[in-house]
């Protein structure tokens, strides 16, 4: 027997099939996608347990070809073929253990399932006794034409409650046997007890090859206040990854998540912050963060000198040795020179006060709205990225009372697709004019419902806008027709004495708009003129007239006059307004 081959055989984690072959030699695999592609092999020592912990996994073998596998392995390498059982209980309690180079899962002594390391992410401590572990996102499978997509469904984290102390046992630690209360308890440096999860937690990142030491990275930035998530971390650079190193959370945030970096300066004009758009985000528990904020003083320096040889620098476009500036410029070019993408900085914009950002509200969260060159930015706690080529229109419109009291506006982004309108509230209405120019320049559609709001607030249909004089008339009027039915003519000497009194109290009124005048019209529902009469003072028309929002109000009162009087001429029979008498 030269060579024995198995088809249609999976190696490790690889999605791909291929074909596995033995030789005295030894053994190896090649996949049928990659026929250029070298065939991983491996020696006849790599086969038994003289491997030590390299274990390798083939999977895919059909159950006839048991018996083949099992004297290939026994005439080639004199290695016994065991045969273990599967738990099929489905119990989500057992022990989890760490063997060579993956999590073997026990129920019962009979494993139940086995995650290989090479897919952890990150570990950390969840709580006191919780050890959560986060997966790198699957390779990408093809599609129709050769594209590239994400399967439907992902393992992202998986938690482990492992209650107890950590005790000596074959240097593995966590065991939750019955003879755990007879081993030694592990002690840390300190000399404080080491509880099972952090051992367990512990062990992981070593074997996982997460837990970097400082000699290993590029360069490490001490003390960084990182906004989102919140939190002081030491941020640590390595050739194809960076590390958030927290007291009792890490992130490894891997260079090719990275999609976006933008530098931008805070509204107050001392601090810079660093946002990196991160596809696909980091996690914590179920909270899912797709934007990563960093913050630093804007007169903060930094002397920096990069771990690496001449030729790994070599590698880096733009990549310097050393470095000594401000922190935020230091960071922000070894990213870009790291991670290959381009760092934004804010647009043109500029607000009333010349700063390069405004500050606005969504919902009840406070921020800083910035306005780039291709779109919108908003900076909290959960940043918004707006793209202008998804934006179908921007419109302004009021928040709070009335005319003479709205300092600020709302901004209504609405966008092209199905996915809800983004409403920017509290922003200065001295904003209005740089944005609308901003946003003019960059051929944005808006749209300004200000102008409608205050059209509306100052419409005068509810309101009778006639002249003082008409209305007096009809008073008197309408009081000498009940006093005729009363009296047939008696009396009307001193109705005419009341008309004259009337006329002459009519004329000693130092304003346009007389007491009862501005106690009718706040009676209606356009209260806002109201307010501005009676913030006029006795000043009376002399104020109006330079006001041109009662200029737009008597204009507007003309046109209905005018109108109702024609109206009233071709109907034959004016209509007069039902006044009530000084009796009444």
């Amino acid at each position: 027997m030269s060579t024995v081959t198995f088809e249609n055989v999976y190696h490790g984690e690889s999605p791909d099939l291929g074909k596995l072959r033995f030789n005295a030699a030894g053994f190896g695999w090649k996949s049928y996608a990659s026929e250029e592609n070298e065939p991983v092999t491996y020696s006849g020592a790599d086969a038994g347990h003289e491997a030590g912990d390299r274990r390798v996994g083939f999977d895919g073998f059909k159950r006839e070809d048991h018996d083949k596998v099992k004297r290939t392995l026994d005439e080639f390498f004199n290695v016994k073929l065991e045969t273990r059982d599967i738990s099929l209980k489905g119990w989500n309690w057992g022990k989890a253990d760490v063997q060579g180079n993956e999590i073997a899962f026990q129920v019962q002594g009979r494993p139940s399932f086995e995650i290989p390391l090479s897919w952890v992410a990150n570990s950390n401590i969840a709580g006191k006794n919780e050890v959560a572990l986060e997966f790198n996102p699957p390779p990408k499978i093809n599609g129709s034409g050769g594209a590239t997509a994400r399967a439907p469904d992902e393992l992202v984290e998986m938690r482990f409650y492992v209650p107890g102390k950590s005790v000596k046992k074959g240097g593995e630690g966590g065991d939750e046997g019955e003879d755990a209360e007879d081993e030694e308890v592990e002690v840390d440096e300190d000399g404080n007890e080491v509880s099972a999860a952090e051992a367990m937690h512990n062990l992981i990142k070593e074997r996982a090859d997460i837990g970097q030491v400082v000699g290993d990275s590029i360069v490490v930035f001490e003390d960084v206040l990182v906004l989102t998530p919140r939190g002081r971390f030491s941020l640590e650079f390595f050739q194809d990854s960076l590390r958030l190193v927290g007291k009792s959370t890490d992130y490894r945030v891997p260079f090719t998540s990275i999609h976006r970096i933008f530098l931008l300066p805070k509204v107050d004009d001392l601090h810079v912050q660093l946002v990196l758009g991160l596809d696909p985000p980091i996690r914590q528990g179920a909270t899912r963060y797709p934007f990563l904020v960093a913050q630093w003083p804007k007169d903060e320096e930094v002397d920096a000198e990069l771990n690496l040889s001449d030729e790994d620098i070599a590698r880096f476009p733009d990549l310097q040795r050393k470095y000594e500036a401000p922190t935020f410029q230091v960071i922000s070019r070894v990213l870009k020179s790291l991670t290959g993408k381009r760092v934004t900085p804010p647009g043109s914009f500029r607000n009333a006060q010349g700063l390069q950002g405004i500050k606005a509200n969504v919902k009840a969260t406070q921020g800083e709205l910035y306005f780039l060159d291709k779109g919108l930015i908003f900076i909290a706690k959960q940043p918004i990225l707006i793209d202008f080529s998804k934006t179908e229109s921007i419109s302004f419109s009021r928040v709070g009372g009335g005319i003479a009291s709205a300092k600020t506006f709302d901004m209504r982004v609405v966008s092209k697709s199905e996915v809800a309108d983004h409403v920017f509230s509290a922003i200065s209405k001295e904003e209005v004019a740089p944005i609308s120019a901003f946003l003019t320049s960059k051929n944005v559609r808006l749209k300004n419902e200000m102008d409608d709001e205050v059209a509306a607030l100052i419409d005068v249909d509810d309101v009778d806008m006639g002249s003082d004089e008409d209305d007096e008339d009809a008073s008197i009027e309408s009081e000498d027709d009940k006093r005729g039915k009363k009296g047939k003519g008696k009396g009307k000497g001193a109705d005419k004495a009341r008309v004259k009194a009337a006329a002459d109290d009519d004329d000693d009124e130092s304003g346009e708009w007389g007491d009862f005048d501005a106690a009718r019209v706040c009676s209606t529902k356009s209260a806002v003129v109201c307010i501005r009469h009676q913030a006029s003072g006795e000043s009376g028309a002399a104020s109006d007239a330079s006001d041109p929002m009662m200029e737009e109000i008597r204009r507007r009162a003309a046109g209905k006059k005018k109108k109702g009087k024609e109206e009233s001429d071709s109907e034959g029979k004016p209509k007069k307004k039902k006044a009530k008498t000084d009796e009444d």
